[in-house]
């Protein structure tokens, strides 16, 4: 076969691909647009915490946004309701830096802000895969878009995608563009529970650019937001982090099932916190113990295996870890998806990434079991594994992380 029509057979599945990507995003964004706008009176969803805090910060008391009563009749505001009749109350706890993310959607009407938010975080992401992988931008960018974990994360108004994209960044200029990668991870401490691995990957694998990039663009974080906003955010933000704890980790509740993650698995089925925390950390060990030998092993396998194994263990060794942060399943398929197309697919592992990441769709049908993300990203560092073991037995000069053609 010639390259010309290799490279149309190629396309083939590359448009097939698009096309059912576009389809299913376009009608995620019909839903979301449906359930803004053809309702009575607005609809509380998580977003509604962000436009609160984003409110405060308007109003000139970003240290408000942690005190939880006062955002309570803000969200009853927003509701139209009595404060009295607010059921399921979402307080803000996100570190004060996160407040300049979600400053400027308090200037819109709340279904407006949502919508907005929305779609900046989807075009945060597309630039991060076009970025990452510019050779197949559009077909990767529509097939992430399309899997169920992002329509959950749409239908909060939560900040999965821009974790997703964040992380994809980070994994893919680790060694093309230190500095940007150091960027991104440091704007990606806005949630702290992912970042329990990556510095010592960074350390032991010698990327001190990188490194040095994320503490300081975290620094600069720290210090404008004590500027902007004031110490006293940061205090109340540690107290709010607090309260968190004691109300989704600390006791069993009706939305304990929703966390995904080990300990709350072992927690809510056995009610004995200390053994819930000694069976997550074990796990959590395991896990960074497997991740950390895929990484230092020599010669370097496919950097797209290390990087969806890095993504693996960043959701894997948390306690604290939601459904809707489940949108980077995708990004960690494109990488291992990268790799298989310029070294061929393994026996099976594009089934097994295609059930990873539709996996979090059964929480859409009702199902609350807090294994569901962490089942998927095992099985993403199953194939993680199985690409750098594949690569070993056929050696391929792959060993850089930049990502895929």
């Amino acid at each position: 076969m010639s390259a010309v029509q290799d490279g149309r057979t190629r396309r083939i599945p590359e448009l097939a691909a698009s096309a059912l990507g576009a389809v299913v995003f376009g009608l995620y964004i019909a839903v979301l647009i449906a359930g803004l706008v053809l309702t009575d009176q607005p609809r509380r969803s998580d977003f509604i915490a962000f436009y609160n805090a984003s409110q405060m910060v308007l109003m000139g008391d970003a240290a408000g946004a942690y005190d939880w009563s006062r955002l309570r009749v803000l969200q009853a505001d927003v509701l139209g309701i009595p404060p009295e009749a607010l059921v399921g109350f979402l307080g803000w706890v996100n570190p004060p830096p996160f407040l300049f993310y979600v400053l400027p959607f308090g200037l819109l009407p709340y279904a407006g802000a949502w919508f907005a938010w929305v779609m900046a975080t989807v075009m945060v992401l597309v630039f991060a895969i076009r970025t990452a992988f510019p050779g197949i931008a559009v077909p990767a960018s529509l097939l992430v878009l399309a899997m169920p974990a992002v329509l959950i994360c749409m239908g909060l108004g939560q900040n999965g995608l821009l974790t997703a994209a964040l992380l994809c960044l980070v994994m893919a200029q680790l060694d093309r563009r230190p500095l940007l990668a150091g960027l991104a991870l440091g704007l990606l401490t806005y949630k702290p529970q992912f970042g329990l691995l990556l510095p010592l990957l960074l350390v032991t694998t010698g990327r001190w650019r990188v490194f040095a990039a994320a503490a300081a663009t975290t620094a600069l974080l720290v210090l404008a937001s004590v500027i902007a906003f004031g110490p006293e955010a940061w205090v109340g933000f540690l107290g709010a982090l607090s309260r968190n704890d004691a109300m989704y980790l600390a006791e069993r509740h009706d939305a304990l099932p929703r966390i995904q993650s080990v300990y709350v698995f072992v927690f809510d089925t056995t009610d004995n916190r200390n053994l819930a925390w000694s069976v997550h950390v074990v796990f959590a060990a395991a896990v960074a113990a497997l991740v950390l030998r895929l990484w230092l092993r020599q010669p370097a396998g496919p950097g797209e295996a290390r990087a969806a194994a890095a993504m693996a263990a960043a959701f894997l060794m948390t306690p604290f870890s939601w459904i809707y942060d489940a949108p980077a399943l995708g990004v960690a398929a494109l990488f291992l998806a990268a790799a298989a197309r310029r070294d061929g697919w393994l026996a099976g592992e594009r089934a097994i990434l295609v059930v990873a990441c539709l996996l979090p769709g059964i929480v859409l049908a009702g199902v609350r079991f807090p294994l569901v993300a962490p089942a998927a990203w095992l099985l993403v560092l199953a194939c993680a594994w199985r690409r750098d073991h594949a690569a070993r037995l056929t050696p391929v000069p792959s060993g850089s992380l930049s990502a895929g053609t």
